[in-house]
């Protein structure tokens, strides 16, 4: 679903949590979240969730899909997202997240794809217990608070929200890869989808190379276009993202945008 955060994959590095990356902003300080020490707070659902959206390239649907969250027993949260595109592809992203103390922790993914009756791709991974290499020689656990990629939409469901607020959570994006994403909530605004007028939080995620060099991070942030997600207000349901297809400008703009609600 993101990727203009899927782009960052090459120059990867276990920088996730680096004091610079939570601090470089021209927000005021009193409205900055401080770098996420901790994992996602657990939502602590009553029923399953469950969007149907539909998404778009340059103005043309060219495939829908369902994002679902659920609990599996008492122990485990799980979001899906089901999805079918250009009438040939079709898609399922799981991920587990383990329920504990009041927060959730990335336990498990799993994404096929295929193109007919074809497998394309398929892809599993296990995030609790296990060490991965690190940049720099060293071997550690993936940080606790670690976000898959995929579950970027429950990041914002569960996070707290408000305006001019920022999160640099280390998002993991493929093999043993993670890197920090800089997300930060614009303003509150109405949007209008499928799904109805809807009020909404205004985020912007883009990957931020602050631990890099702080120069490169104000580059990358006039060069690449950021991904911007819209937010419901009330209950925190993603309903719009808007995403570039390319690294160019010039490439033709994505967007997700929800249909029902539920």
């Amino acid at each position: 679903m993101l990727p203009a955060v899927a782009s960052c994959v090459d120059v990867a590095r276990a920088g996730a949590r680096d004091d610079r990356a939570a601090r470089s902003t021209t927000a005021p300080r009193s409205a900055i979240v401080p770098r996420m020490e901790d994992a996602l707070p657990d939502p602590e659902l009553e029923a399953p969730e469950t969007t149907t959206f539909r998404g778009l390239v340059d103005g043309e649907e060219v495939g829908t899909g369902t994002l679902t969250l659920r609990t599996d027993g008492e122990r485990e949260l799980v979001q899906e997202i089901q999805g079918e595109a250009f009438g040939r592809l079709t898609g399922t992203v799981e991920t587990r997240f383990r329920r504990r103390s009041g927060v959730l922790l990335a336990q498990s993914q799993s994404i096929e794809l295929r193109d007919k009756d074809r497998e394309v791709f398929t892809e599993s991974a296990a995030f609790r217990d296990v060490q991965v290499p690190q940049m720099g020689g060293d071997i550690s656990a993936y940080p606790r608070e670690m976000v898959p990629a995929p579950a970027l939409a429950l990041a914002l469901r569960v996070l707290p929200l408000a305006e001019k607020a920022k999160f640099v959570p280390p998002v993991w994006l493929t093999a043993i890869v993670h890197w920090p994403l800089d997300v930060r909530v614009e303003k509150r605004e109405k949007v209008a989808v499928p799904a109805g007028k809807v009020d909404a939080w205004r985020v912007r995620l883009r990957p931020s190379l602050v631990s890099v060099a702080q120069a490169l991070d104000e580059l990358s942030a006039t060069v690449v276009p950021p991904v911007i997600a819209h937010v419901s207000v009330d209950g925190q349901r993603l309903v719009r993202l808007a995403f570039p297809t390319g690294p160019a400008r010039t490439d033709p703009p994505g967007l997700i945008e929800a249909t029902d609600l539920g």
